[in-house]
């Protein structure tokens, strides 16, 4: 099924009183049981049956629904369970570089889910049992949500510089690890509870616009966001993490609690700036000789090529002839100044 209306300015850009720190929504999965019933919609049935050939299950399977610009997300209903699954900032549009809060995230789902014939999802009900606490009764249940912030850091060459720092510090158990290819880092890969990422957004989305549900990514964006750095930090509450915080139940949840939440466990948000050492100013066939002698490794040269690549280190103030020690001078040190990004105006106007 194919979906292509939105009505127009749906949903703000910023959430509401958060502006110093502009957090959003990215991917959402949740749930809600209507016991009045609903219309059914799957993309088809799974029966699975025994020997006896009695019914062990009957489940259908999530329907595909496609939006503009190559978009989609998952939605099921058996006819009292409704289920959604997806980014639904993504959704419609030509990119998701500037997302939604959780309201507006709500308010465009349930515009979606109307517009298929199915019932909203709301808070429910808030009742207090003796025996159990208070609970929420028939409203909607979420398993996932990732909070998503982009940062500034002025340069391509700074943000691959800030995901080197970041290799080596972390808050809390989650070491970061760093991708091969330099523009990624992970935080609690494979974890049930809670995983997070930072990455360089302009590599992303310079890839993701040579497949086909990237195309439509407008190519002046992407220079405008490798130019300026942006990094995007994202991070995956699970449902275990939801279950244990008693965070299940979307009335208990807030924009405010979830930009406490990113707080509490970013990795970006320590950072105001950090220095790094650039040795883009030294020639290729020296860089390897340099951090040899840095870091106190054997230099495997040849006599006559380790005087010519001392000479020409020399220039650059370091002397390979002498050990390389913590008070060592490197070539040149450089300061990243960090700020969360906000959505531009022209970006509001253009891409809404």
């Amino acid at each position: 099924m194919t979906v292509h209306l939105f009505p127009p300015h749906f949903g703000d850009l910023t959430p509401d009183g958060l502006d110093a720190l502009p957090v959003f929504i990215d991917w959402i999965s949740c749930h809600q049981t209507h016991p009045d019933g609903c219309p059914v919609i799957n993309n088809g049935q799974v029966i699975k049956i025994d020997s006896d050939q009695q019914i062990i299950f009957d489940v259908g399977l999530h329907m595909k629904v496609e939006g503009s610009y190559e978009s989609s997300i998952q939605i099921r209903s058996d006819g009292k369970r409704v289920e959604f699954s997806g980014n639904i900032s993504r959704f419609g549009r030509r990119d998701n570089l500037f997302g939604f809060s959780l309201g507006d995230t709500f308010r465009r789902i349930n515009h979606l889910l109307n517009l298929l014939d199915l019932p909203p999802f709301s808070l429910g009900v808030r009742t207090r049992f003796a025996d159990s606490g208070v609970k929420w009764l028939d409203g909607c249940t979420v398993t996932r949500i990732d909070l998503t912030c982009n940062y500034l850091t002025g340069s391509h060459d700074n943000a691959e510089a800030l995901l080197r720092v970041l290799s080596g510090h972390h808050v809390g158990r989650q070491k970061g690890s760093l991708r091969p290819d330099g523009q990624t880092i992970e935080y609690g890969s494979g974890s049930h509870y809670v995983y997070g990422k930072c990455y360089i957004k302009g590599t992303e989305m310079k890839k993701h616009s040579k497949k086909k549900k990237g195309r439509d990514t407008d190519p002046d964006l992407i220079d405008w966001v490798i130019n300026n750095g942006v990094m995007r930090e994202e991070i995956e509450l699970k449902r275990n993490y939801l279950a244990q915080q008693g965070l299940l139940y979307l009335g208990e949840i807030n924009q405010s609690l979830l930009y406490d939440i990113y707080v509490s466990r970013s990795q970006l948000r320590r950072f105001d700036m950090v220095k790094y050492e650039d040795t883009n100013e030294l020639p290729r066939h020296l860089k390897a000789t340099y951090y040899a002698w840095r870091n106190g490794e054997k230099i495997n040269l040849k006599k006559s090529q380790f005087y010519k690549h001392r000479t020409e280190l020399i220039k650059y103030g370091v002397d390979i002839s002498i050990p390389s020690t913590v008070r060592s001078i490197p070539i040149r040190v450089r300061t990243v100044e960090i700020a969360a990004l906000a959505a531009p105006d022209w970006y509001k106007k253009k891409f809404g």
